[in-house]
């Protein structure tokens, strides 16, 4: 069976971020601030591992909405984002299945919509308040981000 694969939104933000001009935008970044050029490296590492990877539209549009750098770096962020996501797999979502549950109003519907796939996807994660439903539903899909 493929190996799996959906990154999270922070994660899959570093991964942008750190990817332009040898990562030195990520300290640059507000939404970056417990991360560095490692942490960059650490995510690739996990993520080259993995045959597939995919994204749903919630996490692109997140990650888009959170690319918090101005100017020439904004452009090559955006840019290396556009390209990266052309290459990943797409998961086609329901919107009316990721709000139907009580997880919707719990978690909203990037993480309910995670929730629901880690049954059959790998979910690459540092968003510690949703490894215990992430756990219920796929205890061996759930792969959470560790700082060592």
């Amino acid at each position: 069976m493929e190996k799996r694969l959906i990154v999270d939104t922070n994660l899959l933000l570093l991964l942008v971020i750190g990817a332009v001009e040898g990562g030195i935008h990520i300290k640059n970044s507000k939404r970056l601030n417990d991360y560095d050029y490692e942490d960059y490296h650490r995510v690739l590492k996990v993520v080259s591992e993995f045959e597939a990877v995919y994204i749903t539209p919630y996490i692109a549009t997140e990650v888009s909405n959170l690319i918090d750098l101005t100017g020439g770096a904004r452009e090559l962020v955006f840019a290396f984002s556009r390209e990266l996501f052309s290459e990943f797999n797409k998961i086609n979502v329901v919107v009316d299945d990721d709000c139907g549950s009580d997880l919707y109003i719990r978690y909203g519907i990037t993480d309910s919509s995670l929730i629901r796939l880690v049954k059959d996807f790998t979910v690459f994660t540092n968003d510690r308040r949703m490894l215990n439903p992430l756990y219920e539903h796929g205890p061996n899909n759930v792969l959470p981000y560790v700082k060592y």
